[in-house]
């Protein structure tokens, strides 16, 4: 089959099984349904595991958290177990998952960094085998899943330059691109992923990440065989999720010498009111657990849409 494109779903931070992560594809699956023709949509292949990263961390987490619960005391009365727990919970592994993926672990076997890498590498690669080499891709990335692709984009990006003739460009040693020897072009294009067509960033926190440094640049999205449009959707009562574009007044354009680009000419912000309808609206997109809900929110299921088609 030819497949129009590939729609490649990305979680976030906090504690999420494969089971939820699948339910959520599949939920988007149906409401993208409700906006696009079954023929068209039926070329456009959803891997229905997406990227999903959040087991390197899990166990790990669940084991502190029921230490906090039974040990420490948080284990108490019913309201605050569905409330402040639940929040209390979703902090505990969002800035847990922050740490091990986007800082050192020392500790661990396998460096994170290398290892959510390596797991972005599989899921593009089943791509590439189920669809070909001329698919292009459109990625959705939620909250902390932003941070770790632009990641990823950016060493693979450093990956490329290195390869050309008198490059200063460095590798991120802790990168996958680090040791990865090319043996075709073209499939090293799709892995590095030069046919990405459209990334939707949604409660998106790079800036929590860059915002204490003195040049602060973003991916290239329109040179060296890039060419994809970036549009970044955020609440403003979702505390996780930021505008990006921002951040070009940090961009230091004296250091020519430097990758990446401002990141007002690399990304659209759009502020939402981020629902899953009547009932999100009421108890979510008022308050910080809107973060959950922008992909059954009707602007960000258009945006989806429209870039399929």
């Amino acid at each position: 089959m030819t497949y129009k494109c590939a729609l490649l779903c990305m979680h976030g931070m906090g504690n999420l099984s494969i089971d939820e992560f699948r339910l959520a594809i599949t939920k988007l699956r149906q409401n993208l349904a409700e906006r696009l023709p079954e023929d068209l949509l039926s070329k456009v292949y959803i891997p229905p595991s997406g990227i999903f990263y959040s087991s390197l961390t899990q166990g790990q987490e669940d084991k502190a958290w029921n230490a906090m619960v039974y040990l420490g005391g948080l284990n108490t009365g019913f309201i605050r177990k569905t409330t402040v727990s639940k929040l209390r919970r979703f902090i505990l592994s969002g800035f847990s998952d922050a740490t091990a993926f986007i800082g050192t672990n020392t500790s661990d076997a396998e460096d994170l960094y290398t290892a959510v890498q390596s797991i972005i590498i599989k899921s593009i690669s089943d791509i590439y085998s189920h669809c070909g080499p001329n698919t292009p891709i459109i990625i959705i990335s939620q909250s902390l899943g932003g941070q770790i692709l632009s990641s990823y984009i950016w060493d693979a990006q450093n990956y490329l330059l290195s390869k050309k003739s008198g490059s200063i460009v460095k590798v991120n040693p802790r990168s996958y691109w680090a040791n990865h020897e090319s043996t075709n072009d073209e499939h090293d294009s799709f892995l590095c992923l030069q046919s990405l067509k459209t990334l939707l960033t949604t409660g998106c926190n790079i800036p929590i990440f860059v915002s204490g440094f003195q040049d602060i640049r973003a991916i290239y999205n329109k040179q060296y065989g890039y060419n994809f449009n970036w549009f970044n959707f955020f609440d403003y009562d979702d505390l996780l999720g930021y505008p990006l574009s921002p951040l070009g007044q940090l961009f230091g354009h004296s250091n020519e010498n430097s990758h990446g680009q401002s990141y007002a000419d690399a990304v659209l912000d759009i502020q939402i009111n981020a629902n899953n309808g009547i009932l999100g609206a009421i108890t979510s997109s008022w308050n910080p657990f809107s973060h959950t809900q922008y992909w059954e929110d009707e602007v960000v299921l258009n945006a989806i849409a429209k870039a399929i088609t």
